[in-house]
């Protein structure tokens, strides 16, 4: 029950499987061991979590052993679990995810819980949105499946990643009002101007880059990560567009990196540009509201 992997000349049960990996990925130092043997071996056997449980003596056939051993080495090498079960979770819908794009993160929730509020209350009877930088589609997919009177235009300079995007929109139903487009907005900018825009920007800094977990560094797309400069870039670019595509009344939600915000903040206030800033459970600035400041001065 040692070895590396499971032999595949015995027979293994789910019960001795669950045993030997909760033992082997907690000596390989990987989190939550339990968990993540448990959702391994549903991805084999193609059953809940919940039928794993009423399934314990049943035994894994040489082919079922050989995938979870693939799986099993993978995710000792800190290969994601998400880019391993091909899904990731996010404000209780599950979208697809491959190293084209980033894995849906908690804190990005906050994000589309604000914007999802924000649209409510408005009850505008039809909301034009952007999504820059789209990835996965979770924010975009997760905003129109909560709020059936919003459209979007979701754009990433990345064709992989778009194609991820358009295949969660359409296992969601949601391919009619959530159009994919390959545009990178430091070049241009999708014609007309929005009522809401989310983004979510590569905000690392190529430094930091390099103090990031294993899982991170070496599995997630690098140009999703980090701008190459210092972060602001997309921040920059932002600021500058907003009075051609920000609708008069329009919002726009913004994910910071850790210590951004008040950076951030200048850089919206010097385009007449308001704010608000938004806290993560932690208690870290983790969410920018900007809007337009409608004050004028005689």
């Amino acid at each position: 029950m040692r070895r590396p992997t499971p032999e595949l000349e015995r027979v293994w049960t789910v019960r001795d499987l669950i045993t030997w990996g909760q033992e082997y990925f907690s000596t390989k130092g990987v989190d939550s061991p339990r968990l993540t043997i448990d959702l391994l071996l549903c991805s084999v056997l193609g059953i809940s979590r919940l039928a794993l449980y009423m399934q314990h003596d049943r035994p894994l056939t040489r082919d079922e052993l050989t995938q979870l051993r693939g799986y099993v080495t993978r995710r000792s090498q800190r290969e994601p679990l998400q880019y391993i079960l091909g899904r990731g979770d996010f404000y209780g819908l599950q979208f697809e995810v491959n190293p084209a794009v980033l894995i849906p993160r908690p804190e990005t929730e906050i994000l589309a819980d604000r914007c999802i509020r924000w649209i409510t209350l408005t009850h505008a009877p039809l909301v034009r949105a952007l999504d820059i930088g789209t990835g996965s589609g979770c924010i975009a997919l997760t905003v129109a499946h909560h709020c059936p009177e919003t459209s979007w235009t979701c754009v990433d300079r990345n064709r992989d990643a778009l194609e991820v995007a358009h295949r969660n929109a359409q296992r969601l139903a949601l391919n009619d009002r959530c159009t994919m487009q390959v545009l990178d907005i430091l070049e241009t900018l999708p014609p007309g101007m929005f009522d809401v825009i989310t983004m979510n920007p590569p905000y690392i800094s190529p430094e930091e880059v390099q103090t990031l977990d294993d899982e991170v560094r070496l599995h997630e797309p690098e140009t999703a990560l980090t701008d190459n400069a210092d972060g602001l870039t997309f921040y920059r670019r932002f600021a500058e567009l907003a009075p051609a595509c920000l609708a008069s009344n329009g919002r726009a939600f913004l994910e910071l990196g850790y210590g951004q915000a008040d950076t951030i903040t200048s850089l919206m206030r010097a385009s007449r540009l308001d704010t608000i800033v938004v806290d993560d459970l932690a208690g870290i600035p983790r969410v920018l509201e900007v809007f337009h400041n409608h004050i004028t001065t005689a």
